[in-house]
């Protein structure tokens, strides 16, 4: 049987941009449907039914029509709006690199398994941003609300050590969704279960070597015991074991470079929106524990 031509489901938007004179283009991502690609049209006229159900970020249900390039969003209803992830610079600059993460990884289409974890992945780090430096902080496995509860923000939480690892969590379950995830336990070398000691990490070789192993990487970093077993956390708990880890700076800016270096193997390129937040941290102040 032909497909359906009029569907709905839930989406995030990734991406826009504007085409035409009132119309434009969304990149969503659906936990049945991958990647997809769609027009709202005429949405940022004043009076549209569209407008405020399609913002960026936001966590919508929506009911598309197959297109022959693009889809065309014919109803949305927002149903999690993440407000603050559009008011704050910090923010916002942490959405926008989890989105780009997804949208890298993310195939078009694709109605596997995957895309409903990566889709679950996606609005619990959307939400955990959100909702980070709220008081009273959310539970850690708290659920996505649609309306956000209230509370008083602090406005220096996003810029802290919690979204930083929290950061870290997203890509490390990103990779792990999709199969890609660096081996934290064992040598990828040798396959010897790894000793307390001077380990490294490779991105060239997928994952943590033991010292013998290492020598015969030129690529290989060292890591710290700690900075092994948080990555194991981050990768495995949910987001809010990023508030519960207090790590030195050493080992904090490891395992940042260590997953940096992995995401540029696997994907071949470097995010763009790493940029953005290291810019950002630059202009922290030095006494500042920076993300």
């Amino acid at each position: 049987m032909p497909p359906e031509r009029i569907y709905r489901t839930h989406a995030v938007v990734l991406r826009r941009h504007n085409i035409g004179e009132a119309d434009r283009v969304l990149t969503l991502f659906t936990p049945t449907h991958g990647k997809v690609r769609a027009v709202a049209k005429g949405v940022r006229r004043l009076k549209s039914r569209l407008a405020g159900h399609v913002e960026l970020f936001s966590r919508v249900d929506v009911l598309l029509a197959h297109g022959r390039s693009l889809d065309i969003v014919t109803q949305a209803e927002v149903r999690d709006p993440f407000l603050s992830l559009r008011d704050d610079l910090w923010k916002a600059a942490y959405a926008s690199y989890v989105a780009e993460l997804v949208d890298r990884f993310a195939e078009e289409r694709h109605e596997g398994p995957e895309s409903r974890v990566l889709f679950d992945v996606l609005v619990g780090a959307l939400g955990f941003f959100d909702r980070l430096g709220m008081s009273p902080p959310p539970a850690a496995d708290a659920p996505v609300v649609a309306v956000a509860p209230p509370a008083v923000a602090d406005p220096a939480a996003a810029a802290g050590p919690v979204a930083r690892l929290a950061a870290r969590a997203v890509e490390l379950k990103v990779l792990g969704a999709l199969g890609y995830a660096p081996e934290l336990h064992a040598c990828v070398r040798c396959a010897v279960r790894l000793q307390p000691g001077e380990n490294a990490i490779s991105a060239g070789a997928g994952g943590v070597l033991c010292p013998g192993c290492a020598r015969g990487d030129g690529s290989a970093r060292p890591i710290s015991v700690n900075a092994i077993k948080a990555m194991r956390l981050l990768r495995t708990e949910p987001f809010g074991v990023a508030g519960r880890l207090d790590l030195p700076e050493r080992d904090m800016r490891d395992i940042e470079h260590a997953l940096r270096a992995h995401l540029a193997v696997t994907l071949e390129r470097s995010l763009r929106t790493t940029d953005v937040l290291d810019r950002l941290r630059a202009m922290l102040p030095r006494d500042h524990d920076d993300p």
